[in-house]
């Protein structure tokens, strides 16, 4: 059954289709006629069947809301009442990638397989768990956070999943950095809230307000659907539309990110973390976040990530070469955002320092950027980085879990009202990029524009505190007592009960039949063949080539083995020095440097490997393989293997 355009399927009608021969696949948006909520199909012969259900989930505050109740449908639904339904699903099934995950403004539910009959399983589970979760009190008490005492003689405690890990979470001093540079760069937006949770804040979530954001949140018509991979389309939709989407009676509108106001000068940020140490000296954190546009503009986007690795990973960085040997900091950083909000943003950031540095940190910053601008940058170290980028974007889209990575490019497309048509697509992308990077100055003039004359920065100073700890444990423990000493002895024996109760429930197991719930595959449900990759036999530089044609989006993969098994025993310990060295060091007509710069123009990566392997009809027989083995686009295939 061919759908067109215009056409209504099972609820669902079809707005735009496109044929896309980048990715070998036939791609559908469709809108479900009633609820409104968007469907992306990206179908093709790819078995790895993938699906994704999607909130837009906004915050309003720091109590982690979100990120709760992630945690809490998964503890079971009317259907499946069943605690931790994915740990249960995954201890038999043949999914390749199950999880979910909650950003900033968004949560969502991604699996895969390659089971036709297991796919469908799951897509019930996922939605039904989504859907119509028990989400009872107990489950938002143990996810997220509750007064824990289990004695009158002990005081009370915060308790909870979510609560402890931001704890353990906002100990990290590089995650606060961020959060003082999302809240300094966007006041007022969904971005200056703590998504995950402030362990201060959590606490100020009730259960009514969790229940609340659900209902709001999680109603369909706030759902984005994404299926990808050869499953058949007709039978999908109609799937969702019989078992979660044809009896919903109302709708809903979708929530929407608050952007607030990028700021119009810039700000400066002192904080502290804590340390358990006396010793101070060389612990502070300096960092400086600038915004720089939007996700709507992928041409941006695409050529800041590109220059972020010139300003950090690079060796030939003017930037990196000038902090490293100012001796100001023991370690150094940065990176580019443009998955994590509507905003992006380029973060530097100096590890081991002190505060009196700041001022020093600016000031190179400023001058290595303006170095570059003047100059331009090294066009052997642009065409190094265009490769690279080139080559990663290919090899994530030729992985096994390419259906996710292209969930994630439309699924931006998706919250921030963008083409997911284009967002999937790269090649003419990377074109126009290499041609106005190579030829137009297009990345000295991205850095000048908004790195270098951008008011919009904040500068953050993160220093050690060997108090902080004690300070903000006794902080939590005065909010505390004065909640006990509000309680009366019933209350507080009403408190221990039912910190016994959570235990008890935490402790508990599935009862046989809840678990008998959860659809299974039986021995009927799984292939009776292997699928083989072909190989065929050839040679090369006579000796013996075996060939796989694989889709590699491109990408030349070799692997050249080399048999030590003569070697004496003596000497197999330095075999893996030996491998580093050719393939690091240089070589007779390069040294380390041109070697160096060859194989990140060249190569998607020079490794080795040691493998040692024995043979089936002679077990003793056992042979030692030193692998050498490089990636390459096809244009730099040959020297690449010249290397």
């Amino acid at each position: 059954m061919t759908i067109k355009q215009g056409s209504t399927t099972a609820g669902f009608t079809l707005l735009k289709k496109e044929s896309l021969e980048e990715l070998s696949s036939e791609v559908y948006l469709f809108e479900h006629d009633f609820l409104g909520c968007p469907l992306f199909a990206i179908k093709n012969d790819d078995s790895n069947k993938t699906f994704s259900v999607a909130f837009n989930t906004i915050p309003t505050d720091s109590t982690g809301v979100a990120h709760i109740l992630e945690h809490s449908v998964l503890m079971g639904s009317h259907k499946y009442p069943v605690k931790d339904v994915f740990g249960e699903i995954n201890k038999g099934g043949l999914m390749t990638f199950l999880n979910a995950m909650t950003g900033s403004d968004v949560t969502y539910y991604p699996f895969a397989t390659r089971n036709l009959k297991e796919y469908f399983n799951l897509m019930d589970v996922y939605c039904d768990v989504v859907f119509n979760p028990l989400i009872l009190k107990e489950t938002f008490e143990q996810e997220g956070w509750h007064y824990h005492v289990e004695d009158m003689r002990h005081p009370l405690q915060y308790q909870g999943v979510v609560f402890n890990e931001m704890k353990g979470a906002f100990s990290d001093p590089v995650r606060l950095i961020f959060h003082h540079i999302f809240s300094g760069l966007m006041p007022g937006s969904t971005y200056a809230h703590e998504s995950g949770g402030d362990p201060q804040n959590i606490p100020e979530l009730s259960y009514e307000q969790f229940c609340a954001f659900h209902r709001q949140h999680y109603h369909p018509s706030n759902s984005t659907f994404f299926l990808y991979g050869d499953a058949p389309l007709e039978d999908e939709l109609n799937f969702l539309q019989e078992r979660f989407l044809g009896n919903v009676a109302t709708t809903a509108k979708r929530s929407q990110s608050l952007l607030g106001t990028i700021i119009s000068e810039p700000v400066i940020l002192s904080d502290s973390y804590g340390v358990e140490t006396t010793d101070t000296a060389g612990k502070t954190f300096l960092a400086v976040g600038t915004h720089v546009g939007n996700v709507a503009d992928r041409e941006q986007n695409a050529s800041f990530q590109i220059i972020a690795n010139i300003l950090y990973n690079s060796d030939g960085s003017p930037l990196k070469n000038r902090i490293v040997s100012s001796g100001i900091c023991k370690d150094f950083g940065g990176l580019y955002l443009s998955s994590s909000c509507f905003n992006t943003m380029m973060i530097t950031y100096l590890v081991g320092s002190e505060p009196q540095h700041q001022e020093a940190f600016k000031t190179i910053y400023h001058d290595a950027l303006e170095e570059m601008v003047a100059t331009g940058l090294d066009k052997d170290l642009v065409v190094s980085e265009l490769n690279k980028y080139e080559f990663n974007v290919r090899e994530e889209a030729s992985k096994a879990q390419r259906g996710l990575d292209l969930m994630g490019k439309a699924l931006a497309a998706f919250k921030y009202d963008t083409d997911p048509f284009e967002s999937i697509t790269t090649e003419e992308l990377i074109k126009k990029i290499r041609d106005k990077a190579l030829n137009h100055h297009y990345f000295e003039k991205l850095i000048k524009a908004y790195l270098l004359e951008n008011p919009a920065t904040v500068t953050v100073s993160l220093q050690p505190d060997p108090e902080k700890p004690k300070k903000t444990a006794s902080a939590e423990e005065e909010k505390l007592n004065r909640y006990e000493s509000s309680l009366d002895d019933q209350q507080k024996q009403d408190l221990v009960n039912r910190t016994r109760e959570l235990i008890e429930l935490q402790q508990s197991s599935n009862s046989p039949e809840s678990l008998a719930l959860l659809p299974h595959l039986s021995l009927n449900d799984l292939p009776t063949k292997v699928d083989f990759h072909t190989v065929e036999p050839t040679t090369m530089f006579g000796h013996d080539l075996l060939v796989s044609d694989l889709p590699t989006n491109r990408i030349s993969y070799l692997d050249i083995g080399l048999d030590f098994s003569k070697l004496p025993h003596r000497y197999l310990p330095l075999l893996d020095l030996f491998g580093a060295v050719i393939t690091e060091i240089g070589t007779e007509k390069l040294n380390y440097m041109q070697f160096a710069k060859q194989v990140a123009t060249c190569t998607g990566g020079l490794s080795h490997a040691i493998n040692t392997y024995a043979r089936y009809s002679n077990p003793k027989d056992v042979r030692c393989i030193l692998w050498i083995s490089l990636k390459a686009l096809p244009k730099y295939l040959e020297q690449a293997i010249d290397l």
